[in-house]
């Protein structure tokens, strides 16, 4: 079996179609090059910056072609005149199919499947021949990807078998999801990232409240001041005119 190891146009395009944000790029770049040999190609696992940058460079090709999201034609992943390296030739739409899903699992460590109707996707991929070998690209796609699938009552399903007309569970194998697990999950990071920032913020707008607190009561006291001397004045001048009025 082929232990195929992704590449960056495989990471680019998952961004895309998950819709993964700007500012989560890094964290998901770098949890897929911590995991490294386990799951990309060799040479972007040499150093962080080049697998960073040919990263980025086809999520420019990608927007380019057209595949900005989950609805874009999964066609314009892989590039024309691209050769396929799991399935049949005609079939390397489903090849970029099944690695989306692939990666999906892998990046969501606690989605245990997800649901897959295989039957039907055919047509949406744009596929042509005849379902016999759409079959058997499907079983060795799931088989490559280290994916197994299940139906709705949880009991394992070989494709090898056929395809079903009813949906299934996909998952990662469980021994490749127990070589994920040895690496930190990176949503924990997430959280503790988004906390931080929390209480940073929390800290500035007591600072700027405060703040704004004492520069409210200084303009009061300065009213205050401002009114007391005004009624001084005042006073004083009535003073001033009684007395004037009394020496008249």
């Amino acid at each position: 079996m082929i232990n195929y190891l992704y590449n960056s146009r495989d990471i680019a395009a998952y961004f895309k179609w998950a819709g993964v944000s700007s500012h989560q790029e890094k964290e998901y770049l770098h949890y897929i090059f911590m995991i490294g040999s386990e799951i990309l190609a060799k040479p972007l696992t040499k150093e962080y910056e080049t697998f960073e940058t040919a990263v980025y460079r086809d999520l420019y090709y990608l927007w380019s072609e057209g595949f900005e999201n989950e609805f874009s034609d999964i066609a314009t992943i892989a590039p024309k005149g691209s050769v396929s390296l799991i399935c049949d030739q005609d079939f390397i739409c489903l090849e970029s199919y099944m690695k989306l899903l692939a990666l999906h699992l892998i990046f969501s460590r606690n989605l245990p499947y997800v649901h897959v109707n295989f039957n039907g996707l055919m047509l949406p991929l744009g596929l042509k021949g005849e379902f016999t070998d759409y079959e058997r690209n499907v079983a060795v796609a799931c088989e490559t990807l280290h994916l197994v699938t299940r139906d709705v009552f949880g009991k394992p399903f070989d494709l090898n078998l056929g395809i079903p007309d009813e949906v299934l569970c996909l998952s990662l194998e469980p021994s490749f999801r127990q070589s994920l697990s040895a690496h930190d999950d990176f949503r924990k990071r997430f959280i503790k990232h988004a906390a931080s920032r929390l209480a940073e913020l929390k800290l500035t707008s007591k600072a700027i409240h405060d703040k704004e607190e004492k520069k409210k009561e200084r303009s009061l006291k300065r009213k205050l001041a401002r009114e007391k001397a005004a009624q001084a004045q005042k006073g004083k001048r009535k003073t001033e005119k009684k007395e004037t009025k009394t020496k008249g």
